[in-house]
C-alpha cells in the first residue's frame, strides 16, 4: 500500500511536471490576493496577452534546442511594428504592409543563419549584431518615436481582440500553430535532427545531418515569427514601436527556459515554451493587479530562467532525465 502511494507521488511530483505545479500555484496565489485578476475578463486577458510572446519566441525554442542562441527576436519584433506602420502611413493596405514587414524580417534571420554557418560567428555574437541593425532600422523609420496609427484592419482588429466563445481569438490561433509545430517537432526527421545537433553537434554532423540548411532554415523561421509578432504589436499597440523589444527580451528568454522544465526534461519544446509563456503573463499580470512594483516581477523572472538554464545544463550532462 505504502509503495503505490509513494509511486503515484513519484508520478505527480516527478521532475518534469514541476511547471504545472508553478502554474498552479501562481494561479491559486494571485487569486486569493486579488479579485480583479480572477475574474474571467481578466483571465482571459491573461491568455491574449501570453499569445504575441508565445508566437515571437517559437523559433527561438527550435534554435534553443539544437545548442545555438538568438536574441535578436525582440528587435525584429520591434522593426516590424514599425515598417508596418510606416507601411500603412503611407497608403498600404494592412496586407501589404504586414506582407512586405514580415518579408524584409526574415532577412534579418537569413543574415544570422548565415553569419554563424558560412563564417562561423558565434551565435550569441551574431544575433547581438543582427538585433542591433534591426533596432537601428527601426529607429531611423521615424527617428526614435513610435509611430501612431489612426484606424486598424478589421480582420487584423479581430485576431488580435476577438474571442470565440469567449475565448481570445488570438490564443486559439496560437494553440493552433503550436500544435502543428510539436507534431514537426515529434514526429519528423527535422525534428529528430534538430535535437540530434544539440545532444552530440559532432556524432549529429557525421551521420549526414545537414547543420547549415537547418540551423539556416531555423533561425529564418524565427524572424519570421519574430516579424509576424511585431505585426500583431503594431495592430495592438495601434502604432510602430522602435524600443518594444527591451520589453520582451526578458520574458522571452524566460519562456523558453521554462519550457525546458516540462515534456522533454532539460529540452526547449514548443509545448513547454507555450505553457511558459502562459506562467510569464500570468506572473506580469499579476503583479500589476497586486500593485507590486516591478522590479520585483523582473526579480522573480530572472530566477525562473536561471532554473530553466540550471535544468538545460544539468540534462546535457545526464545529471537529469
Amino acid at each position: 500500500m505504502q509503495g503505490s502511494v509513494k509511486n503515484k507521488l513519484e508520478i505527480i511530483f516527478r521532475p518534469n511536471t514541476i511547471l504545472l505545479w508553478i502554474l498552479l500555484l501562481l494561479v491559486l496565489f494571485f487569486s486569493s490576493r486579488s479579485v480583479a485578476f480572477r475574474s474571467v475578463d481578466n483571465l482571459m486577458e491573461v491568455l491574449r496577452s501570453c499569445g504575441i510572446i508565445a508566437l515571437m519566441v517559437l523559433g527561438v525554442t527550435w534554435i534553443v534546442a539544437s545548442g545555438e542562441t538568438d536574441i535578436s527576436f525582440p528587435e525584429i519584433a520591434g522593426y516590424a511594428s514599425m515598417m508596418t506602420a510606416l507601411m500603412v502611413k503611407n497608403g498600404l493596405t494592412w496586407g501589404l504592409a504586414a506582407g512586405i514587414a514580415i518579408s524584409t524580417g526574415v532577412l534579418y534571420g537569413f543574415l544570422s543563419g548565415t553569419l554563424i554557418t558560412r563564417f562561423r560567428f558565434p551565435a550569441l555574437i551574431a544575433t547581438i549584431a543582427v538585433g542591433s541593425l534591426a533596432k537601428s532600422i527601426a529607429n531611423m523609420i521615424n527617428k526614435g518615436q513610435p509611430l501612431y496609427l489612426m484606424n486598424i484592419d478589421p480582420s487584423i482588429q479581430f485576431i488580435v481582440y476577438g474571442k470565440v466563445f469567449g475565448i481570445p481569438v488570438l490564443f486559439l490561433v496560437v494553440v493552433i500553430i503550436y500544435l502543428i509545430a510539436a507534431w514537426i517537432q515529434d514526429h519528423t526527421t527535422t525534428g529528430q535532427h534538430l535535437y540530434a545537433l544539440g545532444e552530440n553537434r559532432t556524432a549529429a554532423l557525421e551521420a549526414g545531418i545537414k547543420e547549415k540548411r537547418i540551423i539556416i532554415s531555423f533561425f529564418a523561421l524565427s524572424a519570421l515569427l519574430a516579424s509576424v509578432s511585431g505585426v500583431l504589436l503594431a495592430a495592438s499597440f495601434s502604432s510602430g514601436q522602435p524600443r518594444i523589444g527591451g520589453s520582451f527580451f526578458i520574458d522571452g528568454l524566460t519562456t523558453v527556459f521554462l519550457g525546458a522544465m516540462i515534456i522533454k526534461a532539460g529540452k526547449p519544446n514548443v509545448i513547454g515554451t507555450l505553457i511558459g509563456a502562459v506562467i510569464i503573463s500570468v506572473l506580469s499580470n499579476g503583479i500589476t493587479m497586486m500593485g507590486v512594483p516591478y522590479y520585483i516581477g523582473s526579480i522573480i523572472k530572472g530566477l525562473l530562467m536561471i532554473t530553466g538554464v540550471a535544468v538545460i545544463v544539468l540534462s546535457r550532462k545526464g545529471i537529469i532525465k
